[in-house]
């Protein structure tokens, strides 16, 4: 077990720490109004720290963690909105760390049981709408805000396999179809942030935190896990042939724009950036996933040239200057290290060594959680939440499985 994650993990999971660390955020951070601290949120709140304290009572289930898990656990329900039922701010995200946290004991049993009810009828209504969509927001069939990070709850929930199917069966109707535009696109009333302003005649995203490689993995997932339905196979060939047409390079490595316009203009983003939310390290993962699922070698072969890709580039050369998950080192490394264990590739394994002590090297005991998120301009924040804070980069560096379910990577 990595020193330095548990020292993150003590420090995040305590409250006077916790409370120290919210307050900084808010004075330290550019993205305070829109990156928030959320108590009830898995990405950004109490639930995400649930899930960390999980992984180390897995570990070592004598430490006490799960009294831990359990308190922050019991502080996101308190504040939950029943509106919410993503998975990275709403009641499904709470769902998946009582699940991690249970780990098969019978615990968490009523509090699984409401989560269940509540999201049945939202998934009974948007898989029904996406099944009809031409054109959709994201954050409907998304992974952070969406149907597909409801699903990946679903997913961990043997009990829950008719609103699965029905959450599968909506994605897989939305991604079937072929043809120009595709039906997951987004038209330019209902995009959002700069990608609106980028793409003024609409895009595909091809981000697997909020485009089509989300429940393109999802659906791979599923089928891997032995749940199939009508239009699955079909949604994911479809989507991964698209993936595959739509590629660029980037120092002689397969990458992808952050979106494709549906009229043929210049691609936004950072070409090359090596994170897992937009670019070449999740759309690889999941052309691995859907590969691994449709046994197309072909798929599989893409995907792993392109990691090895990634794996050889100097670091300077992943355009990574934070060291959290969400676009920053600690998402890489997760990434690098399923692929690794995939591949049975020595390169890539030593990269993902040595990237995971660069993180550990960077610890530092005089911050208030151990380690800092670096925003643009140098700006270090001491943030406490799990997709762009301290417990991120605790849980990449525990390597312990199953918890990467909540980013699509396994």
């Amino acid at each position: 077990m990595s020193v330095v994650a548990e020292r993150i993990a003590v420090r995040v999971a305590d409250p006077t720490i916790l409370a120290a660390a919210i307050t900084a955020t808010a004075r330290q951070s550019q993205y305070a109004d829109l990156l928030p601290w959320r108590p009830a949120s898995l990405a950004q709140g109490h639930a995400g720290i649930a899930l960390l304290c999980a992984e180390f009572d897995r570990r070592d289930p004598n430490q006490g963690w799960d009294r831990r898990g359990h308190q922050h656990l019991a502080a996101a329900v308190a504040v939950a909105d029943p509106h919410d039922l993503s998975l990275f701010s709403g009641l499904a995200g709470i769902g998946f760390a009582a699940v991690r946290l249970a780990a098969g004991r019978p615990r968490y049993a009523r509090l699984l049981k409401t989560v269940d009810a509540t999201l049945q009828p939202y998934v009974e209504d948007a898989a029904a709408r996406l099944a009809g969509a031409d054109g959709c927001a994201a954050s409907d069939h998304d992974l952070v805000s969406g149907l597909t990070g409801v699903g990946v709850y679903l997913l961990s929930r043997p009990t829950q396999q008719d609103a699965l199917t029905r959450a599968l069966s909506g994605l897989a109707r939305l991604l079937a179809g072929v043809g120009h535009p595709r039906r997951w696109h987004t038209p330019v009333e209902l995009a959002a942030g700069s990608l609106r302003t980028a793409y003024p005649s609409g895009h595909h995203n091809c981000g697997l935190a909020h485009g089509a490689p989300g429940p393109l993995a999802l659906l791979s997932l599923a089928l891997l896990d032995g749940v199939e339905v009508p239009e699955s196979r079909q949604a994911v060939e479809s989507t991964a042939d698209w993936l595959v047409d739509h590629q660029t390079t980037v120092a002689g490595t397969p990458d992808w724009p952050d979106a494709v316009s549906l009229d043929g203009t210049s691609p936004a983003g950072v070409a090359g950036r090596a994170a897992w939310c937009y670019g070449a390290v999740g759309v690889s993962r999941s052309l691995w996933l859907a590969g691994t699922a449709l046994r197309r070698a072909d798929w599989r072969d893409l995907a792993a040239d392109t990691i090895r890709g990634i794996a050889r580039r100097p670091p300077e050369q992943w355009w990574l200057d934070t060291p959290t998950f969400c676009h920053g080192r600690a998402g890489l490394l997760q990434v690098l290290r399923r692929f690794a264990a995939d591949l049975g590739d020595v390169e890539v394994a030593r990269t993902a060594s040595e990237l995971g002590a660069g993180l550990e090297a960077g610890f530092d005991p005089d911050s208030l959680l151990g380690v800092r998120g670096r925003e643009p301009g140098g700006v270090l924040v001491d943030h406490p939440g799990l997709l762009d804070g301290a417990p991120g980069i605790a849980l990449a560096l525990l390597e312990s499985p199953g918890w990467d379910r909540m980013f699509l990577l396994s």
